[in-house]
C-alpha cells in the first residue's frame, strides 16, 4: 500500500511538473525561457506577428456551442442532435416526443369523454332531493344527530367533489340512487344495495385509468426534455474533441526539439484544452 501511494504521488508530481505553463525543462536541467524572453532573443516585437498568430489560433473552426445544443433540445428534443451533426441521432428523440404528446392527447380526450359520461349518468340516476330527505328523516329519529358514517357533506353544486363523493361513500350517499326500494329503505344506516352506485363507481375508475395513462405520456415528454439535451451536449462535446484532435489541440504529451538562443533545446509539452 505504501509503495502504491508513493508511486501515485510521484506520478502526480510528474504531471504537475509537465503541466506548469512556461515550465518545460531544457537539456541543461534549467527552466526554458519565458515567452517575453524568447521573443527578445528572437528579435520579435511584443506586438507583432507572434501575438497575431496566437490570437488567430485561439478559435478553432468547426467547433460548436454546447449551450446552444442544450437549449435547442430543451425546447424541442432532437433539434440539439441535429445541431450537433448526426441527424439520425435526432430521430428517436423526436419520435418519443411525438409519441408522448400523442398518448397524452388521445387519453386525455378519452378521459374527458368518460368523465362526461359518468356525470351524465349521475345526473340521471342520483337524486339529491331524495338524499336530503333521508338526512332529515335520520335527524328526526336520532335526536338530531347523524350516524358516524356520515363523514362528508354533499356540496350544494355539482362540482368535481360532488361527483367523487356520491361514487365513493355508499354507506352515506347510497340513499340518493334511484334503484333502491322506496320508503322501506329509509334506515339510520344504509344497508340496501344499489347497482347504479357500483356501475357509476366503475365508470369513474375507467376515467381515472384513462387520465393516468395520459399522465404517463406527459411524464415521458418531461423526461425526454431532460435526457435529450444531455445527449445533445455529449454529442457536441465529442464533436469538438474530434475537431481539436484534427487541429492538434487534444490532450497529449509532445516531445520536440527547438533551437533557442543557438542551443538545441529539448521540450516536453502537455496540452490540455480548457473548453
Amino acid at each position: 500500500m505504501r509503495m502504491r501511494m508513493m508511486a501515485m504521488l510521484l506520478l502526480m508530481g510528474l504531471l504537475l511538473a509537465f503541466s506548469r505553463p512556461k515550465a518545460a525543462y531544457a537539456a541543461e536541467w534549467e527552466f526554458s525561457p519565458t515567452r517575453p524572453e524568447l521573443m527578445q532573443r528572437l528579435g520579435v516585437d511584443a506586438g507583432s506577428d507572434l501575438d497575431a498568430q496566437s490570437d488567430s489560433q485561439s478559435v478553432v473552426p468547426g467547433k460548436k456551442n454546447i449551450g446552444r445544443a442544450l437549449l435547442f433540445s430543451l425546447l424541442l428534443p432532437g433539434t440539439g442532435q441535429l445541431y450537433a451533426g448526426p441527424w439520425w441521432r435526432a430521430l428517436p428523440w423526436m419520435a418519443i416526443e411525438a409519441a408522448g404528446w400523442g398518448v397524452f392527447a388521445i387519453y386525455q380526450k378519452k378521459g374527458n369523454d368518460k368523465t362526461n359520461e359518468f356525470q351524465d349518468f349521475a345526473n340521471a340516476h342520483f337524486d339529491t332531493a331524495r338524499y336530503w330527505a333521508q338526512v332529515r328523516w335520520i335527524l328526526e329519529r336520532n335526536e338530531n344527530r347523524l350516524p358516524d358514517n356520515f363523514t362528508h357533506e354533499l356540496p350544494a353544486e355539482r362540482t368535481q367533489q360532488y361527483y367523487e363523493m356520491i361514487g365513493k361513500y355508499v354507506e352515506q350517499f347510497g340513499f340518493g340512487w334511484d334503484d333502491i326500494k322506496g320508503d322501506d329503505s329509509l334506515t339510520l344506516n344504509f344497508d340496501g344495495t344499489t347497482a347504479n352506485f357500483y356501475k357509476y363507481a366503475d365508470m369513474r375508475g375507467e376515467a381515472n385509468d384513462l387520465f393516468h395513462t395520459a399522465n404517463v405520456g406527459m411524464e415521458v415528454v418531461l423526461v425526454n426534455h431532460i435526457l435529450s439535451p444531455l445527449e445533445a451536449a455529449f454529442l457536441v462535446r465529442s464533436h469538438n474533441r474530434r475537431v481539436d484532435k484534427e487541429a492538434g489541440l487534444g490532450h497529449y504529451l509532445r516531445y520536440e526539439r527547438r533551437m533557442i538562443n543557438g542551443a538545441d533545446t529539448r521540450l516536453l509539452t502537455l496540452r490540455i484544452p480548457l473548453n
